[in-house]
């Protein structure tokens, strides 16, 4: 019963009292009001994601287009170094979770992506490859990601993932090319898409620390430099 409702039957009540007879009429006595019972306090749960911990290295090869099987832990990142010297066609590779695509490049291809670097709910089991040549996967953990130096520019080409050391702030961004080149860092619960864009970049990007940056520039070559 709403407090509007439980006053206007009181009023009633009290009306009503006034008004009887002194004699021959029982008293009309107002129902207590029910208080609630008081809630359970509800403790607030942790989206946090879980505290990187190494993991063995898996190494997958093969021949040609195909796929394999993946035991890598759900809550953990995954920084997959795919290698593919004497590919000369499309080389595609896509997993089953919601980091879907990791690789889409043509001719030989060396790179470093990632899979389940934030928990999605769709953790990858199955990774499927599209190459004409002999090939290696090597998913592996934190501890295989190179660490940037703050105040020092560090230049490569192709795919490549970078730890950000605490601190930093921001990143120099230079890259040099025709294609498409994309930038990402992650944040606590989520990545950022920092560059998105065609051909040659010059740009500096809020990035903090400490985080995973990921550069998709296959056919390109590139700066980061943090502060």
């Amino acid at each position: 019963m709403n407090f509007r409702l439980s006053c206007a039957l009181v009023a009633a009540a009290a009306l009503t009292v006034a008004c009887a007879p002194a004699t021959g009429y029982g008293r009309i006595v107002p129902a207590p009001s029910e208080e609630p019972a008081p809630m359970s306090p509800t403790l607030p749960t942790s989206s946090a994601p879980a505290a990187p911990r190494e993991v063995p290295p898996e190494t997958h090869t093969g021949t040609g287009s195909g796929e394999f099987a993946t035991s890598w832990p759900a809550d953990q990142p995954a920084f997959v170094t795919f290698d593919c010297p004497k590919c000369s066609s499309n080389v595609i590779v896509e997993t089953d979770g919601s980091d879907a695509l990791l690789v889409n490049a043509i001719g030989k291809y060396h790179g470093t992506t990632w899979f389940d670097i934030t928990e999605s709910g769709h953790p990858v089991t199955k990774v499927s490859v599209q190459a004409n040549a002999p090939w290696t996967a090597t998913i592996a953990d934190f501890r295989s990601v190179p660490l940037l130096s703050p105040g020092k520019p560090t230049s490569g080409k192709g795919d490549a993932v970078f730890r950000v050391p605490e601190g930093v702030t921001q990143a120099a961004f230079t890259a040099k090319g025709s294609g498409h080149v994309a930038l990402w860092a992650t944040t606590e619960s989520s990545v950022d898409l920092l560059v998105n864009e065609i051909g040659e970049q010059q740009r500096t990007v809020e990035v903090s620390g400490p985080a995973f940056v990921r550069i998709d520039d296959w056919e390109g070559s590139w700066t980061i430099t943090p502060s």
